[in-house]
C-alpha cells in the first residue's frame, strides 16, 4: 500500500513539472497598445500590435483581427491578394506614424498582380474598406456575400470589374473607378446603395446592377467615357437619381427588368444612343426632372413592354431623333420642355392610353407632337411652335374617341410653316375645343373618313383653314413675345374668356382655370394683376 502512494505522488509531481515547463517555454503575450487595432507598414518587421511594432503584411494583420477589429495600413505599395472572411474595418491612407489618415497625401496601394485584389465573403458582422489605392487586378474588390461598405477608394487598371458583387448588402460611396475592361461597378444581386462615385473609362457599363438585385439606389455619381451604358439599372426596385452621365457608347441611363424604376434629377448628355431608355419588364417607370441633351438617338425612350410610364418635368433638347419617344400600356407625358430635336418633339406610339399635358415643344424637325399608332389619347394645355412638318400629327392608327383641349399651336413666329393639326387616320373621331392654331401653311386638316369636331378655336394667319368649326375666332391671339418663344396671352387678347368649360382646371403654368368668367382659349390662362395706388399718410 505504501508503495502505491509513493507511485501516485511521483506521477502527480511529474505532471506538474511538465505543465510548469510548458508555461515557462511559451511566449509571454504582448500587451496591446491599442486593443482592437492592428498596424501595417511597408518594410516593418513587428507583430502588428502597436504603432511602434507594425508588421509588413496586410493579410497577416487581417488574419489576426477578430470581429469588429480594425487594420490600419500606412502609405506604401503592398503586392498582395487579400481575402476577408469576417467583419472588420480595413483602413488605408495613414502616414508612417499612424497619426494622420489622408489617402491622397499618403496613398496606400494594394497591387493584385492580375488576380482578385481583394476577395470577401463576410459570414458574420460587417466589413469595410476605405482609403486604398487598388490596382492591377482581375477585379479590384470582389464581394461574394455579406454586409460590406466600400468608401473613398481609388480603383483602376482592372481586367474585369473595378468592384464586383455577387450578392450582399452594399454601401459603395465616394470611390473613383477607372480603366476597367468591363464594368466599373457590377452588382449581380442583393441590396446596394451606390453614391457619389466617379466612374470613367470602362469597357462596358459604368455602373450595372443585375435583375436579381432587390433594391438599388444609384445617387449622385458622375459617370463618363463608357463603352456601353453609363448606368444600367435592373432589380426589384431601382432608383437612379441626381447623377451626371456623359460620353457614353450607348445609353446614358438604361433601365430594364425592373419591377419599378424611378429616374430623377439626372443630367445626361453626349450619348451615342438614347439619353434615358426604359424597356422590358418595368411595371412602373417614372422619369422626372432630368436634363437630357446632345443624344445620338431619342432623349427619353420607353419601350412598349412598359406598363405604366410617367415622363414629367424634364428638359430635353438637341437630340438626334425624338425628344421623347413614349410607349407603354398607360403613358403620361407632362410638364416637359423640349426643343431642337431632329425628328419629333414628343412621339407617343404603341400605347393603350396616352395623356400629353402642359408640355412646351419648340423648333423640332418633324412634328411637335406625333401620335403614331396610339390607343385613346388626350392632348391638353401644350404649347407647340416651330415644327417643320406639323404641330400635331396623328397617323397610322388611334383609338376611336380622342381629345385635344386648350393647346397653343404656332407654325412659326415669323412665317407660315407646316400643318397645325394633321390627321391621317380614317375612322377616328377627335374632339378639338379651345385650341389656338396660327401661322401654319394649313390650319387643321384630316384624311377622308376621319371625324373632327372643332369648336371655340382661334384660327389665324394660316395659309388655308379647310376645317374651322363652331365658335371660331379669326383674329390675332396677341401673344406676349413670340420672337422669344413666349406664347402667353396679353390681357387684351381675343382668346381671353372666349372658351367653354371642358373640365380642364389648370393651364400650362399650373395656374387655375378659369380665372375669369369663362376659360381662355389656348394653353395659357391670363393672370390679371391689379395694381393699387400707394397712399401716403402723415403720421
Amino acid at each position: 500500500m505504501k508503495s502505491q502512494h509513493l507511485l501516485s505522488a511521483f506521477a502527480l509531481g511529474l505532471g506538474l513539472t511538465i505543465v510548469l515547463l510548458l508555461l515557462l517555454t511559451r511566449p509571454t503575450p504582448v500587451a496591446r497598445a491599442d486593443p482592437g487595432i492592428y498596424y501595417v507598414r511597408e518594410g516593418a518587421s513587428g507583430d502588428c500590435l502597436s504603432v511602434t511594432t507594425p508588421c509588413s503584411n496586410v493579410q497577416y494583420a487581417i488574419n489576426l483581427a477578430a470581429a469588429s477589429d480594425e487594420v490600419w495600413v500606412a502609405t506604401g505599395v503592398y503586392t498582395e491578394n487579400l481575402v476577408v472572411t469576417h467583419g472588420l474595418s480595413l483602413r488605408g491612407g495613414w502616414n508612417v506614424s499612424f497619426t494622420v489618415q489622408a489617402p491622397v497625401t499618403y496613398p496606400t496601394t494594394i497591387d493584385g498582380r492580375g488576380a482578385h485584389v481583394i476577395s470577401a465573403t463576410v459570414e458574420s458582422g460587417s466589413a469595410s474598406i476605405e482609403g486604398f489605392t487598388i490596382r492591377n487586378g482581375r477585379d479590384g474588390v470582389h464581394v461574394c456575400s455579406g454586409v460590406f461598405t466600400l468608401t473613398h477608394n481609388l480603383v483602376y487598371s482592372m481586367a474585369v470589374q473595378g468592384i464586383e458583387v455577387t450578392t450582399g448588402t452594399l454601401w459603395i460611396e465616394g470611390n473613383t473607378i477607372s480603366d476597367t475592361d468591363e464594368e466599373g461597378i457590377r452588382i449581380s444581386g442583393g441590396t446596394a446603395v451606390i453614391s457619389a462615385n466617379l466612374v470613367y473609362d470602362t469597357g462596358r457599363d459604368g455602373i450595372h446592377t443585375g435583375d436579381l438585385s432587390a433594391n438599388v439606389e444609384i445617387r449622385g455619381n458622375t459617370v463618363y467615357s463608357t463603352a456601353r451604358d453609363g448606368i444600367d439599372g435592373r432589380g426589384h426596385k431601382v432608383i437612379i437619381a441626381s447623377n451626371t452621365i456623359y460620353g457614353t457608347g450607348r445609353d446614358g441611363v438604361h433601365v430594364e427588368d425592373a419591377g419599378t424604376a424611378h429616374v430623377r434629377r439626372n443630367i445626361v448628355y453626349s450619348t451615342t444612343e438614347h439619353g434615358i431608355y426604359a424597356r422590358d419588364g418595368v411595371s412602373l417607370t417614372t422619369i422626372a426632372d432630368n436634363t437630357v441633351h446632345a443624344t445620338g438617338k431619342d432623349g427619353i425612350h420607353t419601350h412598349q413592354s412598359s406598363v405604366n410610364v410617367e415622363i414629367q418635368s424634364n428638359t430635353v433638347y438637341n437630340t438626334g431623333d425624338d425628344g421623347v419617344d413614349a410607349r407603354g400600356a398607360r403613358v403620361t407625358v407632362a410638364n416637359n420642355i423640349i426643343s431642337a430635336c431632329s425628328d419629333n418633339g414628343i412621339k407617343a406610339e404603341e400605347a393603350d392610353y396616352i395623356f400629353i399635358n402642359a408640355n412646351q415643344v419648340y423648333g423640332d424637325g418633324d412634328a411637335g407632337i406625333d401620335l403614331d399608332d396610339t390607343g385613346t389619347f388626350t392632348v391638353t394645355n401644350n404649347v407647340v411652335a416651330g415644327s417643320g412638318v406639323a404641330s400635331v400629327l396623328i397617323q397610322t392608327a388611334a383609338g376611336p374617341h380622342n381629345y385635344l383641349y386648350h393647346n397653343t399651336l404656332v407654325g412659326s413666329a415669323v412665317r407660315q410653316q407646316g400643318d397645325g393639326i394633321s390627321v391621317t387616320v380614317p375612322g377616328v373621331t377627335i374632339t378639338l375645343v379651345n385650341n389656338i392654331v396660327v401661322s401654319h401653311n394649313v390650319g387643321i386638316t384630316a384624311t377622308p373618313g376621319a371625324t373632327l369636331i372643332v369648336s371655340y378655336t382661334l384660327l389665324w394667319g394660316n395659309g388655308s383653314d379647310p376645317i374651322s368649326g363652331t365658335g371660331v375666332l379669326t383674329t390675332s391671339p396677341l401673344f406676349a413675345a413670340p420672337a422669344q418663344q413666349d406664347y402667353h396671352l396679353l390681357p387684351g387678347s381675343p382668346a381671353v374668356d372666349a372658351g367653354i368649360d371642358v373640365g380642364v382646371t389648370g393651364d400650362v403654368d399650373g395656374d387655375h382655370r378659369p380665372i375669369g368668367a369663362f376659360p381662355d382659349v389656348g394653353a395659357d390662362e391670363v393672370r390679371f394683376r391689379v395694381f393699387l395706388p400707394l397712399v401716403l399718410r402723415d403720421c
